[in-house]
């Protein structure tokens, strides 16, 4: 199935997209470029965000928005930042005056974010791991919800799979747009993720070797050449910056010593033209503005890394995924006419 034929279903209608194809927000990979690429596709670009004050979001939402009017979101993190941080972030996401993105959070955030944002007028998505904490983001006001499975790359939320917690959420929330997470990189992996009882997919390993991705060239040489789930592993030896959180990364030799490296600066980046040093054991991801011992930094993959094997554009990605979702659909309604499988899903 072609993804002109793909409908988008209720998470993608949410926020405005065409495909059920989400991109995920990764800090410093996903900036305006692959988000204005996945966006062009008909997918939903989401540009992440970290501890980035209002003026620098109203900048990336202006340098996104200067190369699609298709919708895009943004990323925040709420564990990484104070409550009014946060909401002073909401505040420069509906306030930037180049376009009106989507909001995603990373984990439960406040429910005052989650009012302010959807007060602006704009869709609210909200990560989690947990039925629990999807029931709970639904009663604070989430639109819809990712589940992340512990198969995916970066801080995780979970230590269950992604099929287990689409199949539990979907049977708990099924009025709720449902986003799966983990390990997503193949039309086969979202066909499963679709048949489970998700409506659309998020991925993010599958976009860091994207054509438009912002990741450092040896952080994609090292995607590209891994050939197994088994080459990843899930560690805290990257918190400076994103403490008490554990993420899956490629093996290193960070990750496979003994003991933690001694505290030192092994690099530096540069963000919004201004340069900061990259210590051992930061949770900063190489990006094309970093330089230094890019292998002993925080090499974020998921288990899906196998499936990663040539640069590509994101538009390419996209349509896969969608493919695979609509394969997904079918599976799980195999009686049903592809307008009520929309509906449906």
């Amino acid at each position: 199935m072609g993804a002109d034929t793909v409908a988008p279903g209720r998470a993608a209608a949410l926020v405005g997209a065409r495909l059920p194809v989400f991109q995920a927000g990764m800090g410093g990979v996903a900036g305006p470029r692959l988000v204005a690429a996945v966006a062009e596709a008909g997918g939903a670009g989401i540009i992440g965000l970290y501890k980035h004050n209002p003026d620098e979001i109203a900048a990336l939402i202006a340098e996104a928005a200067a190369l699609t009017d298709r919708p895009f979101g943004i990323n925040l993190v709420p564990e990484v930042v104070s409550e009014p941080t946060l909401l002073d972030q909401v505040r420069g996401v509906t306030q930037a005056p180049a376009a009106r993105p989507f909001v995603t959070f990373y984990g439960l955030p406040p429910a005052a974010a989650i009012r302010l944002a959807r007060d602006a007028g704009r869709a609210v998505i909200v990560q989690t791991g947990s039925v629990f904490d999807a029931v709970e983001a639904v009663r604070r006001g989430a639109g819809a919800i990712v589940i992340q499975g512990h198969e995916a790359g970066g801080h995780h939320l979970s230590a269950r799979g992604v099929l287990d917690l689409v199949a539990a959420v979907a049977e708990r929330l099924p009025e709720i747009p449902l986003i799966a997470a983990g390990g997503i990189s193949t039309a086969a992996a979202a066909a499963m993720a679709a048949e489970a009882g998700a409506d659309a997919v998020l991925a993010g390993t599958a976009f860091i070797c994207a054509t438009e991705s912002a990741a450092h060239d040896h952080y994609r040489a090292r995607v590209l050449a891994a050939t197994g789930a088994d080459q990843t592993v899930i560690t805290d030896r990257f918190e400076i910056g994103w403490a008490g959180r554990r993420h899956r990364v490629l093996r290193n030799a960070v990750t496979e010593a003994a003991t933690p490296p001694a505290p030192t600066f092994i690099g530096r980046t540069v963000l919004f033209g201004r340069p900061y040093p990259v210590a051992s054991g930061s949770a900063a991801v190489p990006t094309i503005h970093t330089s230094g011992r890019i292998d002993d930094m925080a090499l974020y993959c998921g288990t899906g890394c196998d499936a990663v094997t040539a640069i590509e554009p994101a538009a390419d990605i996209v349509r896969r995924l969608a493919a695979g979702v609509a394969q997904g659909r079918a599976a799980r309604w195999p009686d049903a006419r592809p307008a009520a499988i929309a509906a449906q899903s």
